[in-house]
């Protein structure tokens, strides 16, 4: 028996929102800003590593906005990260619902106070801890401050409903969460894949379309044949967010009046980012910065929102045949964008990937021995045939090319043994990124060998940190007075494996000190911990990722009431 996972996913989506109608006074989730909700990010949008499981809600640039818990529910989870979410809290609803609200400066003075107590418990401020109905919330509550804390690139509030049992996220839009949007999706530009001789597909063509009117774009007269598929250049926006470039949320296509493709963001799973670079065209991506998404259902690909049917394959043109087609782009809303298109069938000859260098087969294993380097490829480190160069340079062994699409990680090993054992444990494998800067990859030392893995060609040599983080007090100094200060800041960095650990004592008793990675400082907070009122000396230990320790010490003095 066949079981179609789009109609289970469907069917569930539709319960839960019936049992959130069912909930007295809760027929509606409130906003969690207090502000109109302007959009960032839509729900699955693509992103580089991921597609988007929430809304980016803006703050307008600021940061410590209110922000309040949706329905009635009890706080399920709670993280605190210099990573990904941040600071970040999970409320589980009685309707079988959980919201997240994440990159937050602050929580609510409750949920405060009880992860301050499990930091000072375990002398970590990255903490990670599940609740068990102790923290019980009110629709409407204040549950935290927004901010900009863990992987946000600016001040934001990201926010996501997801089913409680298995953490599928759905798109919060679903439940009336109110966004102003009359703007219809913007069309770039249009291409044509085939598939090469290796089962990859590959842009053929490049097809600038001619915009009507707003909504409404057509193309030129198109000859191709074989089994094609379409992809689009396009991004939404919202009333709100007209200089935003967000993702759609549903695809249409209509050959001679029949849908030949038809898919949507209502729900995703987290496992669908694996196949990301599959539904973009990754050379463009790599090479343009260009996110061509594939109207269809890619090759070697296992999306859960994409049915695995004729439906959403690519379709077939045959020569001395026309077709008419219809593509629809909508966002939430139902603006929907067309383009109007007639293709005619004519033979088409298309160029082959010439192969430069090893051809890797998927199904096999390589193993590229060099006399100081080892390259390592498993079985299904690539989703097809590629072409792959593996060579020494000097001491640095390069992978070409950098378009690559890896499936799987590859293991690099270095053999160095006329290293001392300062020399060995300050060396690390090294990457040269595109702009000629040396990046940390984390690297397992057994014996005189250096072991990395990765998911990026490029070039790797063995690099040697052996300069001791910098820490730089900012906002006093030795033997200064702080009894009006609020935080003692002080910055900290290193300019080549980068930070690992840091630890934080004032008058020998460990104290929490908040890092925030993207400015490179930390803070305590004066009202953490009370100490007896005069002289207090300060000690900070910072360690970077292959050992160098600095210890930074001093005094200062303070009032306490």
């Amino acid at each position: 028996m066949k079981v179609n996972s789009k109609k289970i996913s469907l069917i569930f989506l539709l319960f839960s929102i019936s049992l959130l109608s069912s909930q007295k006074d809760q027929s509606k989730l409130i906003s969690p800003l207090d502000i109109p909700l302007a959009i960032s990010g839509t729900f699955g949008e693509i992103r580089s590593s991921h597609f988007h499981a929430g809304l980016d809600i803006k703050t307008g640039g600021k940061q410590g906005l209110k922000v309040r818990t949706v329905l009635d529910g009890s706080v399920s989870r709670i993280r605190v990260s210099t990573t990904g979410y941040g600071k970040a809290v999970y409320i589980d609803h009685p309707n079988g619902t959980t919201s997240v609200y994440a990159h937050l400066k602050n929580f609510s003075p409750k949920i405060e106070s009880y992860i301050k107590e499990a930091q000072y418990e375990k002398e970590s401020y990255v903490i990670e801890k599940f609740p068990k109905n102790e923290l019980a919330v009110l629709k409407g509550e204040v549950i935290g401050f927004s901010g900009n804390t863990g992987g946000s690139s600016g001040p934001h509030l990201h926010f996501e409903i997801r089913d409680t049992k298995n953490q599928m996220p759905f798109n919060p839009m679903i439940f009336n969460i109110d966004v102003v949007d009359t703007k219809k999706p913007v069309i770039q530009k249009l291409f044509l894949f085939h598939e090469n001789n290796f089962g990859e597909d590959i842009i053929t063509q490049k097809i600038k379309l001619e915009k009507i009117s707003d909504g409404l774009y057509k193309a030129p007269k198109i000859y191709t044949s074989g089994k094609i598929g379409i992809g689009l250049q396009m991004y939404d926006n919202q009333d709100l967010s007209l200089f935003n470039k967000n993702g759609i949320h549903s695809i249409k296509i209509f050959m001679d009046d029949k849908i030949i493709s038809d898919y949507n963001y209502n729900n995703i799973k987290f496992d669908d980012s694996q196949y990301l670079n599959l539904l973009i065209d990754y050379k463009e991506f790599k090479n343009k910065k260009i996110r061509v998404q594939k109207l269809f259902n890619p090759n070697n690909s296992n999306i859960s929102f994409i049915d695995k049917d004729e439906k959403n394959a690519k379709f077939s043109i045959e020569e001395n045949k026309s077709y008419d087609l219809l593509i629809e782009i909508s966002d939430f809303k139902k603006n929907i964008s067309r383009i109007e298109m007639k293709i005619t069938g004519r033979e088409t000859n298309f160029i082959h990937p010439t192969i430069e260098g090893e051809l890797i087969l998927p199904e096999n294993e390589y193993l590229f021995k060099f006399k100081d380097q080892t390259v390592h490829l498993k079985k299904n480190t690539f989703y097809y045939p590629t072409s792959l160069n593996v060579y020494k340079d000097h001491d640095s062994i390069k992978i070409n090319p950098d378009i690559s699409l890896f499936k799987k990680s590859f293991s690099i090993e270095f053999f160095a043994n006329k290293y001392d054992s300062i020399s060995k444990r300050q060396s690390f494998i090294a990457r040269l990124n595109k702009k000629k800067k040396i990046a940390y990859y984390p690297t397992i030392i057994k014996d005189s060998i250096f072991i990395t893995k990765s998911v990026q060609a490029g070039t790797y040599f063995l690099a040697k940190d052996s300069i001791p983080p910098k820490i730089k007090p900012i906002n006093f100094k030795k033997n200064q007075w702080l009894s009006k200060s609020k935080f003692l800041k002080v910055k900290i960095e290193d300019d080549l494996s980068g930070i690992k650990y840091y630890e934080g004592e004032i008058n020998g008793k460990w104290v929490l000190f908040e890092y925030e990675p993207k400015n490179k400082n930390l803070t305590f907070n004066f009202n953490d911990l009370k100490f007896k009122s005069g002289k207090q000396d300060l000690k900070l230990k910072v360690t970077d990722n292959v050992g160098n320790e600095s210890i930074f010490q001093t005094t200062f003095y303070r009032k306490y009431d």
